[in-house]
């Protein structure tokens, strides 16, 4: 790590000398490895180690960026001139202010496991199998889908104002699909975890539930066309609210008025018990990180505290546009950070704050509803609207669950999403980058077929 830091200081050095008036380096060398089966037979499996180095210039307020493969002196200091020509050669830009400057990272603990330095390609082939036997336990499970990804890289960061520092990041993914079938019914289930340190009990877990769903799914009905509540499942909740407050509080959507949440700030979106939060420092989640992708000291960031929007998503590009501080929301890439494209804003850990409601509890508090377990479409950013297809729903009849729901869909505003929460579950899961319970919104109209 100490070479790393020492190379992305001397290059930063070099591009100064080459004309940049600021600029920053990051210094990469990453290890991972991947293993996918697809209908029970394995479909392939890699083990990439991927070293590079980033160049992002900048010059009257322009940027340029450039990036190489390897860490060969020569192509960084080719990859170094050409970010410095770029941003030379752009329009000057009166809204850049300046990059961070140096400051101590926070210390965060669980950022990487040592275990999985240790995993040969064979170990993660192992545990795709083993997940693929898991989920489909049953004499009704007639395919499966399952991958595991994991890995680790080692960075440095140093940019001049003087900032220069390092961190080791790993993490673990995995996915399963079971498709079940009993005459002419046939369903899938789907579960997936993530987490920066190897989690076995992952592996059972992620399996039983991918089979179990696609069993449960087999008893199905179809329901009519109208507004009923609907209990929304972690699984489906952090995909739904990762783009819906993730990207949604993106001050650069934000300032270019491409997000519902303009002009939002100090409103109240949501009820009393809506709390979220943006949160990097929380051990062994996938979004956590000591320093940011232009070295800003990790740090949580209320979002929504009692129902009111509290902040948005700042780098120091856009801080400096609105003269705000930076809330360290600098992203290169996600769990594992990658050399090859410039940084961009994205929330860390998207913490859902507990209420006191049991799924269960929330289920029988619905006398006539739906139950949403997954979905696999994103929200509308500019107009807050979003229509998506039910991929695993369930009726809800006098407080119990009924058949999954087939050929349903779910349209709704995300500013009525918001306000018509009227239970949060005391129970979490991490899904998507987002850390939440179980929630349930009054009313929604769900599209179905008579």
């Amino acid at each position: 790590m100490t070479d790393m830091i020492q190379l992305a200081e001397r290059t930063v050095k070099y591009a100064m000398k080459c004309g940049a008036s600021c600029c920053d380096v990051l210094v990469t060398e990453s290890r991972y490895s991947s293993a996918e089966i697809e209908k029970g037979s394995m479909k392939q499996a890699n083990s990439v180690l991927d070293p590079g180095v980033a160049i992002r210039a900048f010059k009257n307020g322009c940027s340029g960026f450039s990036s190489c493969t390897g860490h060969d002196s020569h192509a960084i200091k080719t990859a170094a001139e050409l970010a410095v020509s770029l941003a030379k050669s752009g329009t000057p830009d009166p809204d850049f202010k300046d990059l961070p400057g140096s400051a101590r990272p926070f210390r965060v603990g669980g950022l990487c496991d040592k275990r999985i330095t240790g995993l040969q390609p064979a170990d993660i082939v192992a545990m795709a199998i083993e997940l693929s036997d898991i989920a489909g336990d049953d004499k009704r499970i007639t395919s499966v889908n399952a991958s595991v990804s994991v890995g680790e890289t080692g960075l440095a960061l140093a940019n001049s104002n003087g900032f220069s520092s390092s961190q080791k990041l790993s993490f673990c993914e995995m996915g399963a699909e079971s498709v079940a079938r009993s005459g002419a019914a046939m369903f899938s289930g789907f579960d997936a975890g993530s987490s920066r340190k190897l989690e076995k009990p992952m592996i059972a877990e992620v399996g039983r539930n991918s089979m179990e769903h696609a069993i449960l799914g087999l008893r199905q009905t179809k329901i009519q066309t109208g507004d009923y509540p609907v209990v929304i499942d972690p699984l489906a909740a952090g995909f739904v609210l990762s783009m819906a407050i993730g990207g949604g509080v993106n001050a650069e959507s934000i300032q270019r008025k491409r997000s519902y949440l303009v002009g939002k700030l100090g409103a109240k979106l949501g009820p009393p018990s809506l709390t979220i939060h943006d949160d990097p420092r929380i051990e062994w989640a996938t979004g956590s990180y000591s320093f940011d992708g232009e070295g800003t000291p990790s740090r949580l960031t209320p979002i929504i505290e009692k129902g009111v929007l509290k902040s948005y998503l700042y780098d120091s590009y856009t801080a400096g546009k609105d003269s705000v501080p930076s809330t360290g929301s600098s992203s290169r890439g996600g769990a594992i950070w990658s050399f090859r494209s410039p940084p961009s804003i994205s929330s860390s850990n998207l913490v859902v704050k507990k209420g006191d409601s049991s799924l269960a509890e929330m289920i029988e508090e619905t006398r006539k509803g739906v139950y949403l377990r997954l979905t696999y479409d994103y929200p509308n950013l500019a107009t807050g609207e979003f229509s998506g297809l039910m991929m695993e729903s369930y009726t809800i009849r006098h407080g119990e669950l009924g058949p999954s729901i087939r050929q349903a869909t779910m349209g709704i505003g995300l500013l009525d999403l918001l306000k018509r929460l009227d239970m949060i579950g005391k129970e979490s899961r991490d899904a998507f980058g987002v850390r939440t319970p179980a929630l349930r919104i009054s009313s929604a109209k769900i599209g179905g077929s008579s």
